[in-house]
């Protein structure tokens, strides 16, 4: 099962890195005829390697890049030059240029594109004293053909679309809360800790998954941002994070639930509700776990399970049948609050997507004559 997992992971990790590369050769191979035609350059190998440093996972991130990278390469640019023209002699001004460049690019705003301060500053630096403007030119022009291509190529050539690794994620989330919470159901049922029925890291696991469906979620909205695919333009995502927050909310009330019956294995105990003869329904609290298992494993962005009202209906005859017990003995309060919330977090309708600008008719309806 993990060589599996670790396979099918190798797998997405793979295509997603050759797509990125291909990308990032196309702009490179562009570039570099580019700069050979129009700047008569024989090894433009700046303007190639612009290309490639700036080509990312996703539109948004390319931008950013190339951002960053034109903004680290101007800042050394304009470090250098007052070095190079007033500062004498030049190991003086090589001196200031490298400690006034260092300085800004140690900061961490423009992340790692900040190693192009210093070196396009001594760059510069060695060019400007040297008087060889022409070449400072050719270089910065190499630079900003490339940031073209690598904008263009990103943009274009197919850009990342991650759906699936999303969708994958959600379900993972979905199968294994909606199996915990079977699992307390199990624990109340039997009057044991959730750890000895779930095992001692059920909770760890359980924070992982959702830490993983919070980053598989925000990477495949950031790829939908700006994209020119088709698919991305049909994607509705108020879905999506409407499935989240509804996992979300039901993976923390688990969690809640397991640590109070942890605490107290026989909270659950005590809960009676009037049955149809008058007859008291030993504790339906395990089948109301059991229930909203079911529901939390059908949480898909459409409609909710067929059971959830009815569901609901019994969690509230049985709150306002057992009363208000204190807080650590049968019948705890709190676990009903908590499978309430989760209820209530299911039961909520999905966003409607946003509405599309009216248009009028421009055809008017001839009047007869």
């Amino acid at each position: 099962m993990r060589g599996t997992a670790l396979s099918g992971l190798a797998r997405r990790i793979g295509g997603a890195g050759r797509a990125e590369a291909a990308r990032a050769a196309v702009a490179a191979g562009l570039t570099w005829q580019t700069c050979a035609t129009l700047l008569h350059r024989p090894a433009p190998y700046a303007g190639a390697v612009a290309a490639v440093l700036i080509v990312e996972t996703s539109v948004v991130r390319t931008a950013g890049a190339a951002l960053r990278y034109a903004a680290g390469c101007l800042l050394g640019v304009l470090v250098a030059i007052p070095g190079a023209l007033y500062v004498e002699p030049t190991t003086a001004g090589l001196g200031l240029v490298a400690f006034a460049s260092v300085l800004p690019a140690r900061q961490g705003f423009l992340g790692h594109y900040g190693l192009h301060v210093p070196t396009t500053a001594l760059l510069t630096f060695a060019m400007v004293r040297g008087r060889h403007p022409g070449e400072l030119g050719s270089h910065l022009a190499e630079i900003v053909l490339g940031m073209a291509f690598g904008l263009a190529c990103g943009a274009l050539l197919f850009p990342a679309v991650r759906v699936r690794s999303a969708e994958r994620a959600l379900d993972d989330l979905r199968l294994l809360t909606a199996r915990h919470l079977d699992g307390l159901a199990d624990a109340a049922a039997r009057h044991r800790r959730p750890r000895d029925v779930l095992g001692p890291t059920w909770q760890d696991d359980l924070d992982t998954a959702l830490g993983r469906a919070r980053k598989a979620v925000e990477e495949a909205h950031e790829s939908l941002r700006w994209n020119v695919r088709p698919t991305a333009r049909r994607r509705r995502w108020h879905l999506d994070h409407q499935v989240l927050h509804s996992l979300t909310e039901a993976a923390d009330r688990a969690a809640a639930t397991g640590r109070l019956l942890d605490a107290h294995p026989a909270a659950a105990t005590g809960a009676r509700t009037p049955g149809t003869t008058g007859t008291p329904c030993p504790d339906p609290y395990p089948r109301l776990l059991r229930t909203a298992a079911l529901c939390v494993y059908s949480c898909r962005g459409g409609r909710p399970h067929p059971a959830l009202p009815a569901t609901r209906h019994a969690l509230a005859r049985l709150a306002t049948t057992d009363g208000d017990p204190p807080a650590g003995t049968a019948g705890d309060p709190r676990l009903l609050e908590h499978l309430g919330a989760v209820l209530d977090r299911l039961a909520a309708p999905a966003p409607a997507p946003p509405a599309r600008p009216h248009r009028p008719c421009t055809l008017q309806r001839l009047s007869p004559r």
